[in-house]
């Protein structure tokens, strides 16, 4: 929870109905985005996010949020407008709560949206992950989805491992060589164009519309995406080769 006014923070964890929930404050925009910059913004279940804080505001943590990750989020607000939610929710906010609120209503309201976001993850067993609807298994070097199954590369699965290992944030060609193709990146050399082109015709044999969870990084590399939220649709340059 993002919330900078104490009094409404203490009253939100001392009132929470859940006991068994953790509840992890952080009073300010700056404190936000350390956690939304790391990886232990995939920790949580779920977000509150106050709109006015002393130092930013939570509309631009939920642009932020949601070039990382699809974790759910709720607004909440003491002001705002008809228009101002809309905006909200168009930016990938999954509810917009009003103050005063109950916190009993606060809470029902994040456990519908965090049981809506679990029903829509696919569920893979280790050493696998999964691209869209596309399942694919980093041990056995293949692509599967609906009983059809494609292998994979070495090379190839080298670059969906780094990809994965880095799930959701801009991998640099220089990155993805290295670890990869095991050599420095050659800007002349378009070995990984190549060979990110060709896994993303596999996965679209597949499945088309999973193709789309690899995407291009203008003037950075790739990356692959946990989800296709909202924002990071509308906001991340992507690339059909």
């Amino acid at each position: 929870m993002v919330e900078d006014d104490d009094l409404v923070a203490k009253t939100i964890i001392h009132s929470w109905p859940v006991p068994g929930d953790n509840i992890h404050l952080l009073s300010s925009y700056k404190q936000c985005l350390r956690t939304i910059h790391s990886a232990e913004i995939n920790f949580f279940d779920g977000a509150i996010v106050d709109v006015n804080l002393p130092d930013g505001n939570g509309l631009e943590i939920l642009r932020t949020v949601r070039r990382h990750s699809d974790i759910p989020l709720i607004l909440i607000s003491g002001i705002g407008s008809p228009e101002s939610r809309a905006t909200a929710l168009d930016a990938g906010a999954d509810d917009y709560v009003m103050k005063p609120f109950s916190v009993r209503e606060l809470q029902a309201r994040l456990t519908r949206v965090v049981a809506k976001s679990g029903s829509k993850r696919v569920d893979v067993p280790p050493g696998e992950l999964a691209i869209g609807s596309v399942c694919c298994g980093l041990t056995t070097r293949a692509l599967i989805c609906r009983g059809k199954t494609l292998p994979l590369t070495d090379l190839e699965t080298r670059l969906l491992s780094e990809l994965n290992r880095n799930l959701g944030r801009a991998c640099s060609k220089s990155q993805l060589s290295k670890h990869a193709c095991f050599r420095e990146y050659d800007p002349r050399d378009k070995t990984l164009d190549v060979y990110i082109a060709r896994l993303r015709r596999k996965i679209g044999e597949l499945d088309s519309n999973s193709v789309e969870y690899v995407q291009t990084v203008r003037g950075v590399g790739y990356r692959l995406l946990t989800s296709m939220g909202t924002t990071a649709t509308s906001n991340t340059p992507k690339s059909k080769e």
